[in-house]
Formats: structure tokens, sequence, C-alpha cells
């Protein structure tokens, strides 16, 4: 009795297992705003930038992906500036390049 006890505990817990693993498996994956844009084309701002560029212009955009004396870009994991939106194309110089100071003019929302 002892035996079929433990077998069917050890039974109801895999297949408790298999059942977590099964509706892990079945999350969607986040959507890439800019999984559409054209080769060349800037990326799309995502949705979680609505009004930001607005609100904050082209310094608040740099706060997170411009570059600093301790990190390049200034908030980890976000995609940093490219090197031609500095001042003499390098991000050594830590000053945006005013050419691009519009960020939304490219940068549009996704």
């Amino acid at each position: 009795m002892r035996k079929q006890l433990v077998a069917g505990a050890l039974a109801l817990a895999m297949l408790t297992g298999t059942m977590a693993a099964a509706g892990c498996a079945g999350t969607e994956p986040k959507n890439d705003a800019s999984a559409n844009v054209p080769a060349g084309a800037p990326p799309l701002m995502p949705a979680s930038h609505d009004g930001r560029f607005e609100s904050l212009g082209a310094p608040g955009c740099y706060g997170c992906h411009g570059a600093s004396e301790r990190s390049n870009p200034m908030l980890n994991g976000s995609v940093a500036l490219p090197e031609d939106h500095y001042v003499d194309g390098s991000s050594q110089t830590l000053e945006l390049d005013p050419t691009h100071d519009q960020c939304n003019t490219c940068h549009v929302q996704g």
C-alpha cells in the first residue's frame, strides 16, 4: 500500500511539473516594434516611450542612451546612440551633435 502511495505521489508530481512547463512554453514572445522597419531606417521608439521626447527633449533621450564617463549607454540595457550622433562622430566627446537633437524626427513612435 505504501509503495502505491509513493508511486501515486510521484506520478502526480511529474504531471504537475509537465503542466507547469507546458504553461510557460505557451507564452507569446514580446512584439518587436522595429521588426518591420526597412533596412537602414532608424528603429522605432517603443510604445513605453510615448510622450517622453515631448516632455524631456533630447536630454531625456541622452540620459538613457547617451555616453558618460562611466558607461555607454548610461542606462544598463538600453541601446547606445550611434557614434555619428555625437560631436566629431565620437562618443568620447560625451556631447550630442546638434544635428541629432530632434530624436523624434527619425525615431518615430512605434
